[in-house]
């Protein structure tokens, strides 16, 4: 600092100079010397007051990243991105900070981490490289892994912070689908599994209350109309539980089986088998369902549900009494007594098995086990640090 004081002050005093002696004929020789070596200098002392500014810009940013006062990080890295707004490794640090934040509890910085993870990945996306993809312990090494983790830390706020499930969706997928250790992080699933379980509890009340909608004295035409409906909320509701089964299959399968992750495991075990009894009205079969699910792609979660009809059991009528719509055991089929018409043509099997859409029992789960905002220990994939 002294060096650059001493330096303005010399070219302020060959300014004043000039100023004052440009057409003094006695001092020519100086002034010709002044004149010839003054722009160089200036411009030269510009140049390196601005490295300096940055440089020392950057040694707050890294003393502030080191001791955690992120506050005075994205100070220090905004002034950087304002004087070079394409330093993608600072954008890269301001995208994730929150993470570690938030799965800590403070929150402070979701809306910043947020914004500046966007900008990096449409950085990233748009050819933008770094030697590193990142600084200090915020550094993810290779493109794709930075893009996992960037992806995944915007599914994570979005979903638990921000409370949208919905709109976290395509940002977790991307992080499960690029070589990252975001691929074998259990919790992107898992997060996944928990909008697939509150769409599933969604469409479950709304056929109970078709359900209880049906009554005696309806026509079987008007039986019939409630029937189809339920019939393909029913549908529907076998596609999600589908879902949500991959989703938490996935989490439970990529989860280690140390004692310190067995609490969080045996939680994404006990999701798969409740929209499993809840999809096929039994227990037995999990293990191998789990199994299934773990040699295929699992399904975008941005791509429409398909609804999932079950064939209905064929019974021959023997005429006389006709069942409507039973009350029975589990979403897609039911057994038991409904009313249909007098002379054996009702909706449904004439003696007495209803069709495939009954009011969903008591097995119909309740929101998912594990709480998706603090997954327990070893669920937690660290992010690669190179400090």
């Amino acid at each position: 600092k002294a060096n650059m004081d001493g330096r303005k002050a010399t070219i302020e005093a060959g300014k004043d100079f000039l100023m004052k002696y440009a057409a003094c004929a006695e001092a020519k020789e100086l002034v010709d010397y002044v004149k010839q070596y003054l722009p160089g200098m200036e411009t030269k002392f510009i140049a390196d007051k601005k490295k300096a500014e940055q440089l020392g810009l950057y040694t707050r940013f890294d003393t502030s990243v080191k001791s955690s006062n992120f506050a005075d990080t994205y100070v220090s890295g905004k002034e950087i991105l304002a004087k070079e707004p394409d330093q993608l490794d600072v954008m890269i640090v301001l995208g994730s900070i929150g993470y570690d934040e938030a799965f800590a509890g403070r929150n402070q910085f979701n809306d910043d981490t947020l914004r500046y993870a966007k900008q990096a990945i449409a950085a990233i996306e748009g050819g933008k490289t770094t030697p590193k993809f990142g600084l200090l312990r915020f550094t993810y090494n290779t493109k794709e892994n930075a893009l996992g983790w960037l992806n995944y830390t915007i599914g994570y706020l979005t979903h638990v912070a921000q409370k949208n499930k919905k709109d976290a969706l395509p940002y977790l997928y991307k992080a499960t689908l690029v070589t990252s250790d975001t691929k074998k992080n259990p919790i992107p699933y898992e997060l996944i599994g928990a909008y697939y379980f509150d769409e599933l509890n969604k469409i479950t009340e709304e056929i109970k209350v078709l359900a209880a909608d049906q009554k005696d004295t309806d026509t079987a035409e008007v039986a019939k109309q409630k029937v189809d409906t339920i019939k393909a909320k029913v549908a529907l509701a076998n596609g999600l539980a589908e879902r949500a089964m991959d989703a938490f299959s996935r989490a439970y399968s990529l989860t280690d089986s140390t004692p310190k992750a067995a609490v969080y495991k045996a939680k994404m075990k006990k999701n798969v088998q409740d929209a499993y009894k809840l999809r096929f009205a039994k227990e037995d079969g999990v293990d191998a369902w789990i199994a299934s699910a773990m040699t295929k792609p699992m399904p975008d979660p941005m791509s429409p549900v398909t609804p999932i009809s079950d064939p209905e059991p064929v019974v021959t009528s023997t005429g006389g009494t006709a069942l409507g719509v039973g009350t029975g055991s589990g979403v897609g089929r039911a057994n038991g007594t409904g009313t249909g018409t007098a002379n054996g043509a009702g909706v449904g099997n004439a003696n007495g098995t209803g069709v495939g859409g009954a009011k969903p029992s008591s097995t119909t789960p309740a929101k998912p086990t594990a709480a998706p905002a603090k997954p327990v220990g070893a669920a937690r994939v660290t992010r690669p640090r190179t400090n």
